[in-house]
């Protein structure tokens, strides 16, 4: 936990909001939407006046996350999953700095995290999210108010390798002053469910493979698994059509529609698992040290991830090996009966845009699926 203030001196166009400009954002923000109307879309009306009132006795960042946000994400964990669970070593949640995890929802991944950080009474992460994501100046002060620094995602290739340089950079500022980190594995999340670490974030976080800049950062990779993907449909549409087209074409919008259906929809169970930290090491001759410990760090989130029902069934359909499944568990006719029940509207969903049953089913097993395929290749290559 930071001992003071964090410094954010020579980034302060990225960094959260804080002092005596958090003070005025939070008022400004508070007073510029009808958020009784806004939560009550996702909350109920009582829930929602009380967040209201918590808002208004606000002060500062802290008690935005402590008073707003905690019980917020509290309540749709309620509305919207099965239960959220977690486990790991306690030490684990104090001496990691960067909870590097595998990607499901740019909005509930770090936000369930901190959760569990702030009910153990510790700091919560600073939030490294898109600036492609920011689509309004009250969303672009509602996330830096949550301890989020922008990642800027503009400009040429060779902008945002810049942009990625600088980002690593703010990213050992602010952990070298004690103050933790969330940052995905990858760039977006992994539309096919093959949640792979990129090699080139590993490359600029370790300022180009030193061991001693990776090993500051106490990068301590956090295993999310998430039962239901509330975003499946659309991400089913967009891979069948990439399969056709040779590309896809986001519509106007699509980015806030599905992070907010991935807040709102049912996520069944729920659960994150907090690994050890993983120290730098030295690859075998011939291994690029990136790839080395991207490969490494997937295995721990691999091993470390809890598995579910549907994607045993979904691997059945496929004819995956059984001891590529081994690690889900069998399913009672209740999962079979949900995962039936799920396959069937995402088909009605798409048949309508001309996919057929064969099409959508297959494509939707491969994604849910995934996951079981990437870990046996990984522990048992």
């Amino acid at each position: 936990m930071p001992k003071a203030e964090v410094n954010h001196t020579g980034f302060e166009d990225m960094a959260p909001l804080k002092g005596e400009e958090a003070a005025k954002a939070l008022v400004a923000l508070r007073d510029g939407t009808d958020w009784v109307r806004q939560l009550g879309k996702v909350l109920s009306q009582e829930q929602a006046q009380g967040l209201l009132a918590a808002w208004t006795q606000v002060r500062d960042v802290a008690g935005f996350q402590l008073s707003v946000v905690k019980p917020f994400l509290e309540a749709l964990a309620e509305k919207t999953t099965s239960g959220f669970t977690w486990s790991g070593d306690h030490s684990s949640l104090k001496s990691g700095l960067l909870f590097l995890t595998n990607h499901k929802d740019i909005v509930l991944d770090p936000s369930f995290l901190n959760v569990v950080l702030l009910g153990q009474g510790l700091s919560a992460t600073e939030i490294g999210i898109g600036s492609n994501l920011l689509s309004s100046p009250w969303v672009n002060a509602l996330v830096r108010l949550n301890r989020c620094f922008v990642v800027e995602r503009s400009g040429s290739a060779r902008d945002r390798y810049q942009h990625s340089l600088r980002t690593a950079a703010y990213i050992r500022h602010v952990t070298a002053q004690g103050q933790p980190v969330w940052l995905a594995h990858r760039e977006g999340r992994a539309k096919d469910g093959v949640d792979a670490t990129a090699p080139a974030l590993i490359r600029t976080l370790s300022d180009n493979g030193q061991p001693a800049t990776w090993n500051a950062l106490q990068v301590s990779p956090v295993s999310l698994s998430y039962e239901w993907d509330p975003c499946d449909g659309m991400k089913v549409l967009e891979l069948l059509t990439r399969e056709r087209d040779g590309n896809y074409t986001k519509t106007e919008g699509e980015d806030q529609r599905s992070m907010l259906l991935g807040m709102v929809g049912d996520k069944g169970r729920v659960h994150f698992h907090f690994n050890d930290r993983v120290p730098w090491e030295a690859p075998a001759e011939g291994v690029r040290p990136e790839q080395h410990m991207a490969t490494k760090v997937d295995k721990v989130l691999m091993t470390g991830m809890r598995f579910w029902p549907n994607q045993r069934l979904c691997g059945e359909w496929l004819g995956l090996a059984s001891e590529m499944l081994a690690p889900a568990p069998e399913p009672t006719q209740e999962d079979r009966d949900a995962w039936q029940a799920r396959l069937s509207a995402i088909v009605g969903q798409l048949k309508e845009a001309g996919w057929s049953e064969e099409e959508v089913s297959r494509k939707w097993c491969e994604i849910t699926s995934a996951p079981l395929a990437h870990r046996h290749a990984l522990l048992h290559q």
